[in-house]
């Protein structure tokens, strides 16, 4: 069926966040400006507070908007060859530790999907299938 078309698959694991989101903060600000500013504080007599909350809160919101857009469309920086170049050079003198989930300083971990080693930090992208380097580039914040 149509649940199992590779589009609908790709769609819901890499854009659905992205654009659940927006829509989340999208309907944050139309509230918050057309009910809050437009509606309530003129409703309670706060007319002269409608200007600077409308400043402080839609500059704020474009800053949030820039910063969520910039991360999630930046590049994730999957693991170079530059790295695999050299754990083929080094060989058997890289000590490499198991995959854990707590964060190795220094060391080299195995990567139980690729079966290859991976530098310090980096993680398997479920998503991308390669091991990235900064694996909150999926993540809305």
């Amino acid at each position: 069926g149509w649940l199992d078309s590779a589009a609908l698959k790709e769609f819901l694991m890499m854009r659905a966040t992205m654009y659940a989101a927006i829509a989340v903060l999208l309907y944050e600000w139309s509230a918050y400006n057309f009910v809050f500013l437009g509606r309530i504080l003129p409703a309670v007599g706060k007319e002269l507070m409608v200007l600077p909350f409308l400043l402080l809160f839609n500059v704020s919101w474009g800053l949030a908007m820039w910063s969520f857009i910039r991360c999630h469309t930046s590049d994730a920086g999957a693991v170079s060859q530059r790295w695999y170049d050299f754990v083929a050079r080094v060989g058997e003198g890289l000590p490499v530790a198991p995959a854990r989930l707590e964060w190795q300083p220094g060391k080299a971990t195995m990567c139980k999907r690729c079966e290859l080693p991976r530098p310090e930090r980096a993680h398997h992208c479920h998503v991308c299938g390669i091991c990235i380097l900064r694996m909150d580039h999926h993540c809305p914040w």
